[in-house]
């Protein structure tokens, strides 16, 4: 992953009005006190008997709810058969999110790994999975994305239509797809081995023969891998960016990279930003991989609270419309900090010969993380034009080393969008900055959050910006910033962007 850094210089002026930066009549800053966090974490559970078949009928004081190994008592609770809720909360000790009878809708995300397809056997499943379109209930949405290994398409934006679902699937056919060059490059390294195990067959003994088969079945090619950690990143990306409506939300992801070895600590990105949005993964596997590798696709799956689906008759949507139409979904409210903690969630049932799965973890955000969120969605998909309310201006570039460039950012904050709190004789006003930047390649850089401070004696008036001052170190490419602020007020994440030209020496 290409990185630069980024500086936050001291407040430089806190005007109701700066006349470069084009100010507006709007109201002033609110002031708050203390504040509350009051956030749900829901845990979509399935239930399984001994048999295997769904188990229905349970009730709240059925559950154990485990965060980091102790119990926390069930808030919220709701039976869901077949997509609707069959059974609620007591409404005194326990409550629930929706009423008996009312639908909770599905979000299919589906993303197709082009770089990790092999064309035939993905081409194969979109088929199917356009003809099982019928699968979905009223109040299901599907939205269709493809990664080609160096950028994300949004085919086709979150929709109930089947058509327009059906134009993009038929679309993500006709995509170029890498799988095979890729995976001819992975089982090379199979034929290696077998040759290195057939000339060391005659100087070692059994236990050293399958030691050196372990050792050499593990590697993967260097540019697999680098391949393979863009795919993971990109599908993080994708879960953390792209907004999805309310509802029981569904990663169905298409890509063979999932059953190669380094899958597992490669795909910790996936898994972790699957349990942060309260995603369910579903992996599909777009290359035939054996068995060993469809366990590998299991171990991950079953971490977010989902499964394999299997490719066999080609019915992935039916498979999983079926998985996710039953289930119960159990709710509490931690004491949020907002410190960037991961708690490990359990779901046990009480009586004896029940299976459960559920989400494994779940991540205390902090304001800053969810406007670094918002800044990589921005710069991936795109973002509001009526939330693009930061005004970003940028100062001539300057060298800053080899292939390095410093650039003097200006970035104005509507006085409006800014919560002021009480602090001695004055007030405070905090917000979370975060920026996120794309190359002319597709190639993303990250950096940390921070935080853009402004302390007054007197509520300013609104109509005008708050001015602060950043110094940007980045690499010395063309490419597209995008700022991102958190609005407590409104409780918005405005937005801004800027173009950095350093061949030239111009910025605009």
């Amino acid at each position: 992953m290409k990185s630069f850094k980024l500086w936050i210089g001291a407040l430089i002026v806190l005007l109701p009005g700066i006349s470069s930066l084009a100010a507006q009549e709007e109201p002033g800053p609110q002031v708050f006190g203390e504040t509350i966090d009051v956030r749900v974490v829901n845990v979509e559970t399935v239930v399984t008997d001994e048999k295997g078949n769904v188990a229905r009928g349970l009730s709240p004081g059925d559950f154990r709810l485990l965060v980091d190994g102790k119990e926390v008592p069930v808030e919220y609770f709701s039976e869901i058969v077949e997509g609707a809720a069959a059974a609620t909360g007591d409404g005194e000790t326990v409550s629930s999110q929706i009423g008996k009878g009312e639908e909770v809708g599905r979000r299919y995300l589906v993303l197709v790994d082009d770089s990790f397809s092999v064309a035939s056997t993905r081409d194969e499943l979109l088929t199917r999975l356009e003809r099982d379109l019928p699968e979905m209930k009223a109040g299901d949405e599907m939205a269709v994305l493809a990664f080609d290994g160096g950028k994300i398409d949004v085919l086709c934006p979150w929709t109930a239509d089947r058509a327009t679902l059906a134009t993009a699937l038929s679309g993500a056919r006709k995509r170029p797809a890498h799988g095979h060059q890729f995976l001819a490059q992975h089982r090379s390294l199979d034929a290696d081995t077998e040759v290195a195990v057939e000339g060391a067959a005659a100087a070692l003994d059994g236990k050293e023969i399958a030691a050196l088969i372990a050792t050499l079945s593990s590697r993967v090619s260097p540019e697999v891998r680098a391949r393979l950690g863009k795919t993971a990143q990109a599908a993080a990306s994708a879960l953390r960016g792209f907004e999805a409506p309310p509802g029981r939300k569904v990663l169905m992801f298409l890509t063979a990279g999932w059953a190669l070895s380094e899958a597992p600590q490669l795909y910790g990105p996936v898994i972790d930003a699957a349990n942060r949005q309260g995603y369910t993964v579903y992996p599909v596997d777009a290359a035939s991989s054996d068995a060993q590798g469809m366990k590998v696709l299991d171990a991950i799956a079953v971490r977010t609270g989902g499964k394999v689906a299997s490719t066999a008759k080609m019915d992935v949507l039916r498979q999983v419309a079926a998985d996710t139409s039953s289930y119960y979904w159990l709710g509490f409210t931690p004491a949020w900090k907002a410190d960037e903690s991961r708690h490990k969630v359990e779901v046990e049932v009480r009586r004896a010969g029940f299976k459960t799965r559920s989400r494994g973890s779940f991540s205390d955000l902090s304001r800053q993380a969810e406007a670094k969120m918002k800044a990589e969605s921005a710069l991936l998909f795109g973002a509001p034009e009526e939330e693009k309310r930061l005004i970003v201006q940028l100062g001539e570039p300057k060298k800053a080393g080899r292939r390095q460039i410093e650039v003097p950012v200006t970035v104005g904050v509507p006085v409006s969008s800014l919560a002021l709190t009480p602090q001695g004789n004055g007030y405070i006003a905090e917000a979370p900055l975060a920026v996120a930047a794309v190359d002319e390649k597709g190639g993303r850089s990250e950096l940390p959050t921070s935080k853009l401070r402004v302390l007054v004696k007197e509520v300013p008036k609104g109509g005008g910006y708050a001015r602060f001052q950043t110094l940007v170190k980045l690499r010395d490419a063309e490419q597209r910033l995008v700022f991102t602020v958190h609005d407590p007020v409104n409780g918005r994440v405005l937005w801004g962007e800027a173009m950095v030209h350093p061949q030239d020496k111009k910025v605009r």
